[in-house]
């Protein structure tokens, strides 16, 4: 392939939706606030404003991503790299086994990671009538469409669904 093509572009997405018995407000402040996202997912710090930098504590590393949309009480929305490593040194070696387990080399997955877009995750916030309000979690990127990448992002939505789940059980409860 020469550097004028492209590899083909598959689009990655998955998408949550919840209707809770809480207030566009209640929501805001359980998504868009660090203390918010700590209640319900794991140990955030949060720069609230476009540009800003979101982190999550995940024990063993640390998912740091940059805020690209910040509209009180409608959408909050970042994007993140692949956390894969910035290169094949630095992944995690648990990670390591699950790309040979697939048949994946980790120098075919940086070839590909080359292009790819960041995943990105947005959070919008619709009222509702009575007091309450729909929460729709959107992740997507743009990826090669290789095998270890639809495995590797199937596997993510597969882990994110339970965290997105309790974020419903928590608006549930304070409201």
């Amino acid at each position: 392939m020469n550097s004028s093509q492209q590899p083909p572009r598959a689009v990655h997405r998955a998408e949550f939706t919840y209707e809770v018995p809480a207030t566009p407000e209640q929501v805001w402040e359980a998504i868009a606030t660090a203390e918010g996202i700590s209640a319900w997912m794991v140990p955030t710090r949060l720069d609230p404003r476009v540009g800003g930098e979101v982190a999550f504590d995940l024990g063993d590393m640390t998912s740091s991503g940059v805020v690209t949309d910040y509209t009180p009480r409608q959408r909050f929305a970042y994007e993140e790299p692949w956390p894969i490593g910035e290169g094949p040194e630095d992944v995690d070696p648990e990670m390591a086994t699950w790309f040979e387990s697939i048949g994946a080399s980790l120098e075919q997955v940086y070839a590909d990671l080359a292009h790819t877009s960041p995943i990105a995750t947005e959070f919008l916030i619709e009222s509702v009538s009575g007091g309450s309000a729909i929460v729709r979690v959107v992740t997507s990127a743009y990826g090669t469409g290789a095998d270890w990448e639809n495995e590797f992002f199937a596997q993510m939505i597969e882990d994110t669904r339970p965290i997105f789940d309790r974020l419903a059980l928590h608006l549930k409860a304070v409201a």
